[in-house]
């Protein structure tokens, strides 16, 4: 690197003076003596560029060896990738913002331009044009947006790193609403579970929905409160809502009862009906005339006819009727001397 600038300041030096030489001399010389005097000055700058070439080496071969080899050093170097600890340095001087779950990224840029140009600058995603972002429970994590500024002629990019922290909050049971239905119907239930931070939810619900499904029956009367559970872990929620059956009264079954009744005069008639309620409900008992709410009837030798004794049953809700063909046959009796006394006059 010497020898080079050495040759260059010499070989300047020398055309100098031949510059200056000439300028203050032209008029004196003609042209062939020019012309000497230039080749000499031509020879003795090819001795001194060659004894530059050779350096302080004595060999002229090790001048020439030397010079092949910072060739090929030159021609032997390699760009290789930053190391660990230079990429970790970068990534140290990424600007970091940290927000939770559910908040507003609002970024505000302040940019300065040397020349005093015109500087306009866009935000790249998940940012939106204005520089803002509204994240969701779900998007913790950490996200890299770049800011890109420009003159119209440059531009400049810086990255920022966006950390999400994650903020647990309950599963989300859908709204309730009361269920109506009568006795005899079947409910079916599934509740509508959501979970803000997708993680996975258990779901319980109460009896008689525990399974699912609930099938009434006259019996079921009545208002049932429902409890639903869900939870994801770390933390719960609770709702409830009521199911109303309806009761829808049974009616009161009746048996052991005889549509038709045949029997003689002076013979005896019993009508004992079996009666029972579904719902539990009291029952009353009416039989009608000739026979009797007794359930008994002892006919006379002049009964003798056709009857249709009504039975009713109530439950005070509804009422059940039964008729019963009664028929009294006739019995020819024969006369009877009731009394026998003397007679006067």
């Amino acid at each position: 690197m010497n020898n080079s600038m050495n040759k260059v300041l010499v070989i300047s030096v020398l055309m100098l003076s031949i510059f200056l030489g000439g300028c203050l001399d032209y008029k004196a010389y003609d042209l062939q003596k020019e012309n000497a005097n230039d080749e000499k000055l031509l020879n003795e700058l090819a001795q001194i560029e060659e004894e530059l070439a050779a350096g302080d080496t004595e060999n002229p071969a090790e001048a020439k060896e030397a010079a092949a080899e910072e060739q090929e050093v030159t021609e032997d170097v390699v760009v290789t990738e930053p190391s660990e600890e230079a990429t970790e340095a970068l990534e140290g001087e990424v600007q970091a913002v940290r927000i939770k779950e559910n908040e507003v990224v609002r970024l505000r840029v302040k940019v300065a331009d040397p020349d005093g140009d015109n500087v306009t600058y866009q935000f790249s995603a998940p940012l939106d044009k204005a520089g803002s972002w509204k994240t969701n429970y779900g998007d913790a994590g950490e996200y890299l947006a770049t800011i890109t500024a420009t003159d119209g002629r440059l531009k400049t990019e810086k990255n920022v790193k966006i950390i999400v922290e994650r903020v647990n909050v309950p599963p989300v049971i859908e709204r309730l609403v009361d269920l109506r239905v009568k006795e005899g119907e079947r409910v079916s239930f599934q509740p509508k579970v959501s979970d803000p931070n997708n993680d996975p939810v258990t779901v319980t619900v109460s009896e008689p929905l525990a399974k699912g499904t609930f099938t009434t029956d006259h019996t079921s009367a009545g208002e049932y409160l429902v409890t639903i559970t869900a939870s994801d872990g770390e933390l719960s929620s609770e709702a409830t809502f009521k199911v109303v059956v309806a009761d829808i009264n049974v009616l009161p079954e009746v048996s052991n009862l005889q549509e038709n009744i045949q029997i003689k005069e002076g013979e005896s008639v019993t009508i004992s009906p079996t009666v029972s309620d579904l719902d539990g409900d009291a029952l009353t008992v009416t039989i009608g005339d000739p026979v009797g709410d007794d359930g008994t009837w002892e006919t006379k030798y002049t009964d003798h006819g056709d009857y249709t004794v009504l039975v009713t049953v109530s439950d005070g809700k509804d009422t059940v009727k039964r008729n019963i063909a009664l028929t009294v046959e006739d019995v020819n009796m024969p006369p009877e001397i009731v009394e026998i006394s003397l007679a006067t006059g």
